[in-house]
């Protein structure tokens, strides 16, 4: 199907209120995703672990401990004359324990009601061949006393991996889900909104990010696959057509190299969105040529980096990493004292340029950056309505004149 103008048009116009509603709810404020934790098991672990413990500081009480014990009654795990034994207010005794009991994810036992449930949470790992069977071994040689020993994977999707052969006793597993414990999250709802403030934010941004990054339930993601399946053939085509400025890697070389300003390509890299660059000044050379400290693989310990990324053009002033070797010591110091000069440079200034990041990164960073600046967008570029050469000759040179000469000025000071 060729695509026409009054595709893209339809498409824009039909799908312009629920495309702002999508993006709206990737870019809220989401504590996880901050953190960059959402697929982290033991993160994850220890949050699950705090929600079914009935004396964690959240304030559900055993509410979501009995949700999960009503869902394995459903499951045939516990039958309804135990659950009606184990809803009594010794359930607030029930212990959860994290990884202190032979490695478990998640142990949950109470000794008064005679109950233990064993989970081992995956999100993307695999198990390994004997772990399940050890956590089953383990835990039916400690607490056989226990009239009730439950066994549980839990996996973002359903999934019946665990019980491949070749997963010593995975057989003995039963699994449930993240969506599982999200409906136990939502069947608490009233509770929720009672908590305390934070927790209440917690528990919610929780439920928003496990339904977007892990299950990949959320009303949002449904929606965007609702969109795709109408329209998917004119968003392959904007996908297909939008920029990239890798392209265009050659031409900034031919720009830079024939500029008045003298560069040098400080570092070969086959990368074709990274540029290394250091003004062709042999003083300044100087201060970074180590070839020892192998940084970046070439011979010296800092760059000008231009980033040529999908959309955007930017450019880091930074340190590279310092391979070990008998002048590590020594070039450790050096950096060290260059980043210190570095940050106390009058150029460095936002109120001359706005656009700068400045950052707080130590010598013991590998990659210590000292700032950065945005050169240019792809909606920049349409919005001046600029070619390619004539953008980068003009926003290069801007950068040049106030960041890129007063910096090597201060340098050679």
């Amino acid at each position: 199907m060729d695509i026409r103008y009054q595709d893209l048009i339809k498409f824009e116009t039909e799908c312009e209120e629920d495309l702002n509603k999508i993006k709206s709810h990737l870019s809220a404020f989401n504590i996880f995703n901050v953190l960059g934790v959402q697929y982290r098991e033991i993160r994850h672990s220890n949050f699950v672990g705090w929600l079914l413990d009935p004396k964690g500081s959240h304030g559900f009480k055993t509410n979501i401990l009995e949700q999960l014990l009503k869902h394995l009654t459903s499951r045939g795990l516990i039958s309804a004359s135990e659950l009606n034994d184990f809803s009594t207010t010794a359930l607030v005794n029930t212990e959860v324990v994290r990884e202190s009991e032979k490695n478990i994810d998640l142990f949950l036992i109470n000794k008064e009601l005679g109950f233990s449930i064993t989970i081992e949470n995956k999100i993307h790992s695999d198990y390994s061949i004997h772990q399940l069977g050890n956590y089953y071994e383990h835990v039916e040689k400690q607490y056989p006393h226990l009239k009730k020993r439950i066994y549980l994977t839990l996996t973002p999707l359903e999934s019946s991996r665990h019980k491949n052969k070749k997963f010593l006793l995975g057989e003995k597993y039963t699994n449930i889900t993240y969506k599982d414990i999200i409906r136990f999250l939502k069947k608490c709802e009233n509770i929720t909104n009672n908590l305390d403030f934070f927790i209440k934010a917690s528990v919610n941004q929780y439920i928003s990010m496990v339904e977007k990054d892990i299950t990949k339930t959320s009303k949002e993601i449904a929606k965007a696959k609702e969109i795709y399946k109408k329209y998917g053939q004119v968003i392959n085509f904007i996908i297909n057509n939008q920029a990239d400025f890798s392209v265009h890697k050659n031409l900034i070389l031919d720009i830079i190299t024939s500029m008045e300003e003298d560069f040098i390509i400080s570092h070969e890299t086959n990368d074709k969105n990274i540029i290394y660059l250091l003004p062709k000044k042999q003083k300044l050379l100087d201060l970074f040529y180590y070839p020892k400290a192998e940084s970046r693989g070439g011979d010296y310990i800092f760059s000008y980096v231009l980033l040529i990324k999908k959309d955007n053009i930017a450019m880091k002033l930074a340190f590279g990493p310092i391979a070990a070797s008998d002048e590590n010591k020594h070039i450790q110091e050096v950096k060290r004292d260059l980043l210190s000069k570095m940050k106390g440079f009058k150029c460095l200034n936002k109120s001359k340029i706005p656009t700068i990041e400045i950052y707080s990164d130590t010598d013991e960073h590998d990659y210590a950056r000292v700032c950065s600046i945005q050169l240019f967008t792809e909606d920049d570029l349409i919005s001046e309505n600029k070619s390619f050469r004539q953008m980068f000759e003009s926003k290069f040179n801007e950068v040049n004149n106030v960041l890129l000469q007063p910096f090597t000025k201060e340098l050679l000071i």
